[in-house]
């Protein structure tokens, strides 16, 4: 494959595009999901429920959607998922045009827009490599990390300002964006899979076993398993605040975009942070931010110092993931790309769905100040594990070190 800049690689900037379209409509519903419960059903444990309905096809779906990633033809798997979560979408702004949004029907469009998801992400990091040079890679994943800040950082604010408008509007636009997506993939002429001469499946816990045996990813994927449920159950936790102190669904939007810039921010500064620090500073340091942040929510009484906490949480987030992700790409065979993804993502989301349940509930029968107490708790006990690990003081050894992270331009 001819090497070409990224910003001139016609196949590379569809699926970026394609990509960036769907993941901002997802961000668009994200504030939306929990703005629609609360005003059917006003109950934050019924929230929470909803946020594990789409964080649960993770744990559920992930090796499948590895194995079948590198069976089937890769491109026609996400252009298929597309049109499944556009119809999915769709459901729920008829449903409220016809007066009336059954609480099933929401949680049912949360697993199938979750499933979805599953199989997309899985799918994406094995077509990527079929359309960029090796040593781009590490800058397509930069891109990629960029693309979905970038998504968090515009889409809930205009999620909130769509809810306010009209509650089935959001759910418009996302389903718009699954359209759009499909189709610029379709414009795609490349394959998203090298020829496959051996037409015997591979087995779905190869990519798992991959992870598991290599003590650095081990760690580090049970690490993000436990940190995950802070992640999904926080952005909740601040919705819910920020309604106790009465800001409406716009502000929660504006939170939650306020919240994002801390990634966004992250991905700008990683190139230097690479450069200048171990892989083990990095998550060690994650784990202690997130740790630290999480207790000033206790004294946040409005959406901008919410969504500022929130941001500095997340500051490192993108360091660390293109950091692992990058060892990662650069170690599994072309062969495993699916499988490998499915077993990093089994590991790491695992229990992601515990975070909106159990935040929901106890939100609903505790309060908040439990609730963030917990949360601070857990975190200061993962910070503790991370620092004392021996897995991050020897991390993988490559022959090309992963490309420096930088922002998408």
């Amino acid at each position: 494959m001819a090497s070409v800049p990224l910003h001139r690689n016609r196949e590379f900037r569809l699926l970026w595009s394609g990509q960036a379209i769907s993941a901002f409509g997802s961000q668009v519903t994200l504030v939306a999901y929990p703005l629609l419960v609360l005003a059917v059903t006003g109950s934050p444990a019924k929230a929470g429920v909803v946020g594990f309905a789409r964080q649960l096809p993770i744990a559920v779906l992930a090796l499948p959607a590895g194995a079948l990633a590198d069976r089937v033809n890769r491109k026609h798997l996400m252009v298929t998922c597309d049109a499944v979560r556009a119809v999915a979408l769709a459901l729920i702004p008829i449903a409220i045009v016809a007066g009336s949004v059954p609480y099933a029907l929401i949680v049912a469009v949360a697993v199938i827009d979750g499933a979805g998801f599953v199989f997309t992400y899985v799918t994406e990091r094995g077509a990527m490599r079929q359309l960029v040079t090796p040593e781009q890679l590490g800058e397509a994943v930069a891109r990629n990390e960029s693309r979905e800040f970038g998504a968090m950082l515009a889409g809930p604010p205009l999620g909130g300002v769509l809810f306010a408008i009209g509650h089935a509007v959001p759910f418009v636009a996302d389903s718009v964006s699954y359209v759009a997506s499909a189709a610029s993939k379709l414009l795609i002429r490349s394959e998203f899979q090298e020829t496959r001469i051996d037409a015997t499946p591979g087995r779905a816990i190869e990519g798992l076993r991959w992870v598991w045996d290599r003590p650095f990813f081990r760690v580090c994927m049970l690490l993000f398993a436990c940190s995950n449920p802070i992640f999904t159950g926080l952005y909740l936790l601040i919705v819910v605040v920020a309604k106790q102190h009465g800001a409406s669904p716009a502000q929660v939007g504006v939170m939650l975009g306020i919240a994002a810039t801390g990634g966004l921010i992250g991905a700008l500064l990683a190139p230097g942070l690479q450069r200048r620090l171990s892989p083990r500073s990095v998550l060690i340091g994650e784990n202690w931010l997130i740790a630290l942040a999480i207790p000033l929510l206790l004294i946040a009484d409005n959406v901008f110092l919410l969504g500022m906490i929130v941001a500095a949480a997340e500051l490192i987030t993108p360091v660390t993931n293109s950091i692992v992700v990058g060892y990662r790409v650069a170690l599994a065979p072309d062969r495993l790309q699916g499988r490998v993804q499915a077993g990093s993502t089994l590991i790491s989301f695992s229990v992601a769905w515990v975070g909106p349940l159990v935040v929901g509930v106890m939100l609903q029968s505790a309060g908040s100040t439990a609730t963030i107490l917990v949360l601070t708790g857990w975190g200061t006990l993962l910070a503790t594990a991370a620092t004392v690990s021996r897995a991050f003081r020897h991390p993988p050894k490559l022959t090309t070190q992963p490309a420096p992270v930088a922002a998408a331009s």
